[in-house]
């Protein structure tokens, strides 16, 4: 194929333009052809390099950067490096392989016979059984290692080094408990930060892995999900939809190193509060499930657990500017509003939470309600632009909420739309 071909390809003009500006770049390396596909890794914003791959048998592309075109201006800039001048053959590496495997298969005919029928269920409740066998197994570990910490003493935990936390989480890892796993980094971490609240925040999440371990095996869908059993996302859009209309309201973003994740609490105006997740490897940053600013009328669907209860993108059927949102009277009525989820799931660590006409404390450090009662609030940009928004007269409010302190998540002047900081 041509260059003016693979521009043809393009879904619009400045992709096209950006594709021809980026094959002439110099950020690319590892490139590569095969019979079958072409390969690159491609410099981006982020620490590691975007993973772009072309299958030569219909042009369909994989890239790792966030775009919502296809094809990316990076896909189009590997076909375009490689019309121009062929990649050398070589041997596709792992990750190209992997996806064109999983695209043979996606058109390979699947035996539907009722013995073939039977030979998948038999080999997906083996593994089942496996799995739930091994999290036992780590459940059992973690626990043994709690009454170990318990008798020591959380005073040692500062003293402990990478290794010892790191026999740890890989046990728990190789126990296929992410859950678990999860629980201890964010054990560490804490333990990690310091500060005159350290010693607090450890017993906190020791007191609830213990919990954890002793709940292991009750038949609920909380626990199965703080374990780390997963509900696979085509199987969550297949069951239960919710018609609404849904405004994102708060969102916070998180980068371990590998994966960054961007999280949303979401208001629907029949179903309250629900949660939306995306993440994002190889650098890339992932795009929210629904964007901010606007009011989506459309379909989401509930995964299993309590609320407020995960969701998944369904069928967007418009988008809206924002209308105003009902915010509780006073910090009591909003915290009470908390139970219902801190009684389904006591694993929860923030809670979207919010209030009707409140105003800031000079000292910039609390929000009083009309009742003159007041929750500290976190000092950050988004305090900053709340200030400027409302220009110092009272406003609705919504944060997240640890238990400590509120961060700011959006304002609205009373009777107005919300608006999303950040």
């Amino acid at each position: 194929m041509d260059a003016q071909a693979v521009l043809a390809l393009a879904p619009d003009s400045q992709v096209a333009s950006s594709a021809t500006r980026l094959a002439g770049s110099s950020g690319w390396t590892g490139s590569g052809r095969s019979a079958e596909a072409l390969w690159g890794l491609c410099k981006g914003s982020g620490r590691n390099p975007y993973r772009v791959c072309v299958d030569l048998t219909d042009r369909a592309t994989k890239c790792s950067c966030p775009s919502r075109k296809f094809p990316c201006k990076h896909a189009l800039a590997l076909q375009l490096r490689d019309a121009r001048e062929p990649f050398a053959p070589a041997e596709p590496p792992d990750w190209v392989a992997e996806w064109l495997a999983r695209r043979q298969q996606a058109v390979t005919p699947v035996d539907t016979s009722p013995e073939a029928e039977e030979r998948r269920a038999r080999a997906k409740e083996k593994t089942a059984r496996n799995r739930a066998e091994a999290v036992r197994g780590g459940v059992a570990g973690l626990g043994d290692w709690l009454a170990d910490v318990a008798g020591a003493g959380i005073a040692g935990l500062p003293s402990r080094d990478a290794a010892w936390w790191h026999a740890i989480g890989a046990r728990m890892v190789d126990a296929q408990a992410k859950g678990l796993a999860s629980a201890v980094d964010g054990l560490r971490s804490a333990v990690a930060a310091g500060g005159p609240e350290w010693a607090h925040e450890a017993a906190d999440r020791l007191g609830g892995m213990h919990l954890l371990v002793r709940l292991a095996d009750t038949p609920s869908e909380v626990v199965r999900r703080r374990l780390g059993f997963a509900v696979a996302e085509d199987d969550v859009r297949a069951g239960e939809g919710w018609s609404d209309r849904w405004l994102p309201l708060l969102r916070l973003e998180s980068d371990d190193g590998l994966v960054r994740t961007v999280r949303q609490w979401v208001w629907g105006r029949a179903h309250g509060w629900v949660t939306a997740i995306r993440h994002a490897g190889g650098g890339a940053r992932p795009v929210p499930v629904l964007p901010h600013g606007v009011e989506v009328q459309g379909v989401l669907h509930p995964y299993p657990g309590s609320a407020p209860r995960r969701v998944a993108l369904g069928e967007v059927e418009a988008e809206r500017p924002a209308s105003p949102v009902p915010a509780p009277a006073d910090w009591r009525a909003a915290l009470a509003g908390l139970e219902e989820y801190l009684v389904a799931d006591p694993w929860l660590r923030l809670h979207p939470l919010g209030c009707a006409g409140v105003r800031l404390t000079a000292d910039a450090k609390h929000l009083l309600d009309v009742s003159g009662r007041g929750l500290p609030v976190r000092g950050d940009l988004a305090l900053d632009q709340a200030i400027a928004v409302t220009g110092g007269e009272p406003f609705d409010a919504w944060g997240l909420w640890n238990g400590r302190e509120l961060r700011l998540g959006a304002v609205a002047e009373p009777g107005r739309a919300p608006e999303v900081l950040g």
